[in-house]
């Protein structure tokens, strides 16, 4: 009988073996911390079951900001692993060349950002379908033994007089919502120790309308300057502040000079290819030189990063936001959103707010499944006269 007993206990440690080995195989390649489009997918799948049909607005929004900061921590922590002039410690990788011939590269602060929002985001809100700039391979050398993904304290922060503004009683329906994340806007000038540009973001669409930005600067010591969000439903009070009340409630600048003549517009652009964007306007303004003699002085600002350019905007020390070439929506959808609400004053309509579209003025598709690129540029401004003319003519005269 005992032969019986024998086979018994061998297919018995058999079949413990591939459990054991499935098991092993499961965390150690699939669960890996690395592969961030395993754990994205992986965990929609798993949520799913639980996944919530409803998400409060107020909790959406605070968890949104607490992303950003967390990104925010991995993206400064890896930026003062590094002496000033040693950047080995960022892990620069290159991905390959912009349309204008850029280098477009990926660093370690890129790769924790993403990671921590990302991550922390699905943990926290189970189900929600997220759009993130990085999807990180397999095995990708990024040191990240040391990071600890957990669920954002939402509950902290709710009664915290930052978020007054924001009703209590907005639901919404989960499966509407699509989150997009910048984990490290200005790479480049991160690499290069620009670290003002940098800034990291997230972005909330309901359907294809934009509805909650963040935008959050990482190397701001002042907390007051550090971040600031707006909703369609309400919108931070720092952008409330002296440093943003450079506009009238009718969206005109206070300055008289310059809102009745427009004498000069000041056009905020990408620091990497200023040159081309110039040549552009100023052939266009040619243009239209003899329908009127009288063109408009135009003044041209470089920048980097979509986050830098919007706050920028909104503080009034730039006109326009303009972009020629292709970009991407996580780029602009938080900024978006800013300049929509960001200078809009409590209880005044939509139609106070910011514009931001394509050059060709066409608006822009946030939804889960759209192209992740926009290849018409961007055209934005909070002054209502601009819109009207680049409508009219696409150009300033």
């Amino acid at each position: 009988m005992w032969p019986y007993m024998i086979h018994f206990r061998l297919r018995t440690l058999a079949y413990l073996f591939i459990i054991f080995f499935l098991i092993y195989y499961y965390w150690h390649y699939i669960l890996q911390i690395d592969n961030i489009i395993g754990i994205h997918q992986l965990r929609q799948q798993y949520y799913s079951k639980n996944q919530l049909s409803l998400i409060n607005f107020k909790h959406l929004l605070i968890a949104c900001v607490l992303a950003a900061k967390q990104g925010g921590y991995e993206v400064r922590k890896a930026r003062e692993s590094t002496t000033k002039n040693d950047n080995s410690k960022l892990g620069i990788h290159l991905k390959g060349k912009t349309r204008e011939g850029i280098d477009d590269i990926l660093t370690n602060g890129d790769k924790r950002s993403n990671i921590v929002m990302v991550n922390s985001l699905l943990y926290t809100i189970p189900g929600i379908k997220i759009v993130s700039e990085e999807n990180l391979p397999a095995n990708d050398d990024a040191d990240t033994d040391d990071m600890l993904i957990e669920l954002l304290n939402v509950e902290k922060f709710l009664k915290n007089p930052e978020y007054s503004t924001i009703p209590d009683d907005i639901d919404l329906n989960i499966d509407d919502l699509t989150i997009w994340i910048d984990p490290l806007d200005a790479t480049k000038e991160y690499s290069e120790n620009l670290t003002k540009f940098v800034t990291t973001m997230v972005c909330v669409a309901r359907n294809n309308e934009p509805i909650i930005g963040v935008i959050h600067f990482p190397f701001e010591n002042d907390y007051d300057q550090s971040t600031y969000w707006a909703t369609k439903f309400g919108i931070d009070k720092r952008l409330l502040s002296e440093k943003f009340s450079h506009f009238n409630d009718d969206g005109h600048h206070q300055d008289s000079n310059r809102s009745n003549s427009n004498d000069n517009i000041r056009i905020i652009i990408s620091r990497s290819h200023k040159g081309d964007v110039e040549k552009w306007i100023l052939a266009k303004q040619q243009q239209q030189k003899e329908e009127n003699p009288t063109r408009t002085n135009l003044t041209f600002i470089e920048a980097a990063g979509s986050g830098y350019k919007t706050i920028e905007l909104l503080k009034g020390h730039a006109d326009i936001y303009l972009h020629k070439t292709y970009i991407k929506k996580w780029d602009i959808c938080a900024p978006n959103v800013l300049i929509k609400y960001g200078h809009r004053r409590r209880g005044l309509s939509d139609s106070v707010g910011g514009t931001m579209t394509t050059l060709k003025g066409e608006k822009i598709d946030y939804s889960f499944q759209s192209d992740v690129f926009i290849k018409d540029g961007i055209f934005a401004t909070l002054n209502p006269d601009l819109v009207n003319k680049w409508r009219d003519k696409n150009v300033f005269i």
